[in-house]
């Protein structure tokens, strides 16, 4: 007995031979492709249903991983706002706190819910538990101590390692896992793929086999037994499964048939287009070269007709335009040879093409605005040092040599006005020299490399101190600082940044800078420089970057305006974040991150302590 999947055929196979004659035969194959193409539906369906099971799989290793980065990042929220309110003292970072420390003991049941059928899994998260609750009651101490002003007192150090080291005990843990699913989500999605080309190749080979066959019996039932009759009936029913507008042509370049889909594009009915010309289809425009076509197209008798695809505008019935791409491809008849013709409306497809071309346009138009921003920029550069910078120096030297040749003939008042004349100037100059700063530092070429940067901070920290060594200032500088950024942008954060602490605790009779980094969940750091000077009020610390808006009277304390606009600008070059905070009389703290191009955090990871 023969049996395909399971039905046997050999009973359909005799009966099959009591034909005779020609279209007895063919009647055979027809029964034999419906045979196939039922086979092949059942195979279908079963490895429709595998196909489905690996799917949820899939799914629930996904919903694992979700759960596990969940998870994670919470704990790291848990731990940068804890560490972040125990030195700030902001109520502002609590409610972060309270909201990620509640959620985590919910998160870890559901995981451990979706590992109920992964024992392995489930007994990893049962271990690393007792650490996940301990880590959160070390970071409630650390919360507590802030809320008392004790931290930097009592056992901030114990607090910080401890919770460090616990953090680091979970994040192996769920690394760990996360390894495994990732490892066993790849093995479903190659199990996935596996099947899902399986199950097309199985549809593609039966599809492909019964539209032959079905094909074949189409053709010749057309040259033997009710020839145009039955030859239309088989063709509609493999016209009508194709997605695009299908027609059969003739060598005249008549329409033999059509699918249903055609009469969606074109508005014309099958019996409507039969014994028309393809013509009919484009507008009048193109009429003649449609015709042409075709004609080139039978014309070929060497060899196999080309297929070709090609763009042209289509002609609904009611007098409508639309863009079309047409596939036409060889079909072979005993009686001679036809051609298919698909279509396909490309209105969607060309209207994104525009928006591109549009956006494409955009850009060019702004790399040119951008181009000649650069040129005015340029041009602006250079009219500040030399034509701002010259009218200054004159006036200057004039007031010097009025000092100089005429201070007798001045009175006190006049000398004071001199002087004043003088001061100005050469503030004028400091804030020319502080702006082609910012401008050439802002077309000046990133050079990246790795480098010491606590070696960096003492150098300039040595600089400030060489030229005021009457002054009583305490250093504090963190060691083993290393960055990977540009050491001349960088020196300029610092030079600007350790110079505004020293100017504001110009009033302290013994002063105190510190610079230093804390260690985040995610293994970047977050650099700061404190002092205990002058600080500032909060209320106005939006303007603190902005260039020229200064939040101290320039007799209290000189400057430009500038530096912390420069700063700025160097972090965000960067990739980076820069904010402040501070208290009037009671010192200000300036925070700033590093990361690389590709937005990681840049640096390594150091366990440095608060300084106290």
């Amino acid at each position: 007995m023969v049996y395909w999947f399971g039905e046997p055929i050999r009973p359909h196979l005799e009966r099959m031979r009591r034909f005779r004659g020609r279209g007895a035969l063919w009647g055979a194959g027809f029964v034999l492709a419906v045979l196939l193409l039922v086979a092949g539906i059942g195979v279908s369906r079963r490895s429709g249903e595998q196909l489905q099971e690996a799917t949820r799989a899939l799914t629930h290793t996904r919903e694992v991983l979700e759960s596990l980065a969940d998870i994670s990042a919470r704990m790291s929220e848990v731990e940068s706002s804890a560490r972040s309110f125990a030195i700030s003292g902001k109520q502002s970072h609590l409610n972060p706190f309270y909201t990620a420390a509640k959620s985590v003991p919910p998160q870890v049941d559901e995981l451990k819910h979706l590992l109920r059928s992964d024992p392995g899994s489930l007994e990893s998260l049962t271990q690393i538990e007792p650490v996940i609750t301990q880590h959160l009651k070390v970071m409630k101490d650390m919360v507590e101590l802030g809320n008392r002003n004790l931290f930097r007192g009592f056992g901030q150090r114990g607090l910080t390692d401890e919770g460090s080291k616990l953090m680091e005990q979970i994040r192996g843990a769920l690394s760990s896992m996360e390894k495994e699913q990732r490892a066993r989500l790849a093995q479903q999605q190659a199990k996935l793929a596996a099947k899902t080309d399986h199950v097309a190749l199985i549809s593609f080979a039966g599809s492909a086999l019964a539209g032959v066959l079905v094909l074949a019996c189409a053709m010749a039932t057309f040259g033997a037994v009710h020839r145009r009759r039955k030859a239309d009936e088989k063709l509609d029913r493999l016209l009508g499964s194709m997605p695009d507008g299908l027609f059969i042509v003739n060598a005249e370049g008549k329409i033999v048939s059509s699918n249903a889909q055609a009469e969606k594009l074109f508005g014309y009915s099958d019996r409507e287009l039969q014994g028309e010309s393809m013509a009919l289809l484009v507008p009048e425009r193109f009429r003649q070269t449609q015709r042409q076509y075709y004609a080139g197209y039978f014309s070929q008798r060497s060899g196999r007709m080309p297929t070709t695809t090609l763009e042209l505008c289509g002609l609904h019935k009611d007098g409508r335009e639309f863009p079309i791409e047409m596939s036409t491809k060889p079909l072979a008849l005993d009686n001679g040879s036809v051609v298919t013709s698909a279509i396909r409306d490309i209105t969607g497809r060309k209207q994104v093409e525009k928006q591109i071309s549009k956006l494409n346009k955009e850009l060019e138009l702004r790399a040119v605005e951008l181009e000649t921003a650069n040129k005015e920029l340029e041009a602006f550069s250079y009219s500040v040092s030399h034509d701002l910078r010259s009218p200054l120096q004159n006036i200057d030297s004039f007031s010097q040599i009025l000092i100089e040749d005429y201070a007798n003939r001045l009175d006190s008042d006049g000398r004071d006005y001199v002087q004043r004349l003088r001061a100005s100037c050469q503030h004028m100059e400091e804030i020319i020299d502080a702006l082609l700063a910012l401008s050439n530092m802002m077309r000046s070429e990133l050079q990246i490399e790795a480098f010491d940067l606590s070696a960096l901070a003492n150098t300039v920290a040595a600089d400030l101190k060489l030229k005021n060594p009457d002054r009583l200032v305490d250093w504090v500088i963190a060691e083993g600082l290393s960055v990977e950024g540009d050491p001349q942008l960088l020196r300029v954060v610092l030079e600007n940044l350790f110079g505004n602490a020293w100017k504001f605790t110009a009033n302290r009779p013994r002063a105190r800078i510190e610079f230093g980094a804390l260690p985040q969940s995610n293994g970047a750091r977050t650099y700061f420089v404190r002092d205990d000077g002058a600080g500032f009020d909060m209320a106005r610390a939006a303007s603190l970057f902005t260039p020229f808006k200064r939040l101290h009277d320039q007799s209290e304390f000189r400057g430009t305006g500038i530096g912390l606009a420069t700063v700025q600008r160097v972090i965000q070059r960067h990739r980076g974040k820069i904010w402040a905070e501070g208290v009037v009389d009671r010192g200000a703290t300036f925070c700033f991150t590093l990361t690389d191009d590709g937005g990681a955090p840049n640096g390594r990871n150091h366990d440095s302590t608060p300084p106290k």
